[in-house]
C-alpha cells in the first residue's frame, strides 16, 4: 500500500490502489477501512505475500549460489558475471520490498488499534447517551 502512488498515464489515477483503502490513504495520511475484519484480512493477505517475498529471496540465493559458467572462457565467466550481477540486482530488490510489506503490516497493525480504539470509545459515549436518556 503505497504511501506516495505513482499516476497513471495523464495524470490519470493511480495504477495500483490497494482495497480497503480508499483515496490511497485518504486526507491526513489515513486509511478507511469499512470494519476491523477488513483489517484483518488485508493483514492476513500481507503476511502471505511476506512469506512469498522470503520464498523468493531463497530462490535468488540458490540461483546466484549455482550460477557457474560452463566452460574457463571469456565469454563464459562474463555471461554468468552479468546473470549473477543481475541476480543480486533481484535480490536486493526482493529485500526493499519486504521491508516496504512489514512496514505496510506495521501501519495496518497501527490503523486497527486506532481503529478498534475509536470503535470502543464511540459504542462507550453511545452507552453513556443511553443511560442519561433513561
Amino acid at each position: 500500500m503505497p504511501e506516495q502512488q505513482s499516476r497513471g498515464p495523464s495524470g490519470s489515477p493511480p495504477l495500483y490502489m490497494p482495497y480497503g483503502a480508499h483515496g490511497g490513504g485518504g486526507a491526513g495520511e489515513q486509511y478507511v477501512f469499512a470494519n476491523v475484519e477488513e483489517i484483518d484480512s488485508i493483514i492476513t493477505d500481507l503476511e502471505a505475500i511476506k512469506k512469498e517475498i522470503r520464498d523468493d529471496d531463497q530462490y535468488f540465493d540458490q540461483a546466484i549460489n549455482l550460477a557457474t559458467p560452463p566452460a574457463d572462457d571469456v565469454m563464459s565467466v562474463g555471461q554468468v558475471d552479468t546473470y549473477v550481477a543481475a541476480l543480486q540486482e533481484g535480490w536486493e530488490h526482493n529485500r526493499a520490498v519486504a521491508v516496504y510489506a512489514q512496514n505496510q503490516v506495521a501501519k495496518l497493525r497501527a490503523a486497527r488499534q486506532a481503529y478498534t480504539e475509536t470503535d470502543s470509545g464511540a459504542a462507550e459515549q453511545l452507552r453513556d447517551i443511553d443511560e442519561a436518556g433513561r
